[in-house]
């Protein structure tokens, strides 16, 4: 781990300023650390080699689940069963109480 950067407290309120915070000494002093910490960690990252790892879009390895037009979808459910157990329906959808008030 390199040398711990450490920001002044000027720049940590300009950087309140900017993000239109009002901060007492004692939360400049406390963000001052949290933001160096987390700068410290990105340089840290910034250390990795990372030439010979493969580039993926997802690291959970999903995949669409959508079926082409007209495509039967055997994984389906049948109304009788999705909707066994509910207490109410109306046209093939779960009717709940409101719960938000208008």
């Amino acid at each position: 781990m390199k040398n711990k950067k450490t920001l002044a407290n000027e720049e940590i309120k300009h950087l309140a300023k900017l993000s239109a915070l009002d901060l007492t000494d004692e939360e400049i002093e406390k963000y001052g650390d949290q933001l160096s910490e987390t700068l410290d960690y990105v340089e840290n990252l910034n250390e990795l080699k990372t030439a010979t790892v493969k580039e993926a879009h997802s690291v959970t390895e999903s995949k669409d689940v959508f079926f082409e037009d007209g495509a039967e979808n055997k994984r389906s459910l049948k109304e009788e069963i999705v909707f066994r157990n509910s207490k109410k329906t109306k046209n093939s959808q779960f009717v709940v109480d409101r719960i938000l008030k208008s």
